[in-house]
């Protein structure tokens, strides 16, 4: 059993800085430095590859927040518009991944990329375990996903004083085998295009879905929740993608 500790924080004056928020700024910075290294190792366009991620960054944090409000909280949402504008009152993760999906489309369009766009977003697929690692190490110092009561020898001890599921962590324990598996196979400089996107996707959404289900206080809609529904049609996109990409220039 893990125990209970209060999340780290540092104030300096009327400014609080909290661990959650200095892992996700370490998240965002390790991928960009993976992703400069790559795009090196690749022969791609670091300003190309930087401008992807920057509205990336940008459109998947505002549907993050946005998402949140309407998929998990729409009542308090209709009740108080004025919370949408309060980006760092809560944020999705489903919806970072509409939002960087918007990103990365409307940056395709506006940079003409043309054929070579897959490139760019395998290059973002490759590094973005790195950054989700520490983005859900934040999530567990932070206990933002507490789940169900259980006497696995990773539960925590929570403020209530009942052991359990801390799903920040457990993603995060998770997402560092991804990570691995994705540096080893990056060795190889010939996968086929979308190869990183579509795996990223496959093995990403069935283990979201079942830790859904530890999960408590999250809203549902016909017995699954938001991020259930997410995780099927992003095992269907990852799908789609993996087998498409056998037929794209390697």
């Amino acid at each position: 059993m893990i125990p209970y500790f209060k999340q780290p924080s540092l104030s300096l004056g009327p400014v609080s800085i909290h661990a959650f928020g200095v892992l996700v700024a370490i998240g965002i910075f390790a991928s960009l430095f993976l992703i400069r290294r790559r795009a090196q190792f690749l022969g791609l366009d670091l300003a190309l590859s930087e401008g992807m991620v920057m509205w990336i960054l940008i459109a998947g944090f505002i549907m993050s927040h946005i998402f949140d409000r309407f998929a998990y909280f729409p009542s308090e949402t209709f009740n108080d518009p004025l919370s949408l504008l309060k980006i760092w009152g809560g944020i999705s993760s489903f919806g970072g991944f509409l939002g960087a999906a918007i990103g990365a489309i409307l940056f395709i369009r506006h940079s003409k990329m043309g054929s070579e766009r897959w490139h760019y977003l395998d290059l973002i697929a490759y590094a973005f375990p790195i950054g989700w690692l520490f983005g859900r190490t934040g999530c567990f110092v932070a206990y933002d996903h507490p789940g169900i009561p259980t006497s696995f020898f990773l539960g925590q001890l929570y403020s209530d004083g009942v052991v359990r599921h801390n799903l920040g962590l457990e993603e995060a324990l998770y997402t560092l085998s991804v990570a691995v598996l994705f540096f080893v196979l990056g060795y190889k400089k010939t996968r086929p295009e979308g190869f990183f996107v579509g795996l990223l996707s496959v093995v990403y959404a069935p283990v979201r879905f079942f830790l859904d289900y530890l999960r408590i206080n999250d809203a549902r809609y016909f017995q699954l929740t938001p991020g259930q529904y997410g995780s099927i049609l992003l095992l269907i996109f990852g799908l789609w993608v993996l087998r498409h990409s056998r037929n794209r220039k390697t």
